[in-house]
């Protein structure tokens, strides 16, 4: 028969995950500011973030 042993636990990647995300939208925000002004910048973070609250209201829901 096998023998059915599960591994250990595996790490917790979730604050390296967030500090690159973090990184990666300063990088973004920062490129999209060099290009095209400032004023894209604010309306891009207000867009991504009306986008997470939208995400977050669905998976909510029942």
């Amino acid at each position: 028969m096998q023998d059915r042993r599960h591994p250990s636990r595996v790490e917790d990647y979730t604050g390296a995950f967030l500090v690159t995300l973090g990184i990666l939208l300063f990088m973004t925000f920062w490129t999209i500011a060099a290009v095209a002004g400032f004023i894209w910048v604010v309306l891009s973070a207000i867009l991504i973030d009306r986008l997470i609250r939208l995400g977050a209201k669905v998976k909510d829901r029942p």
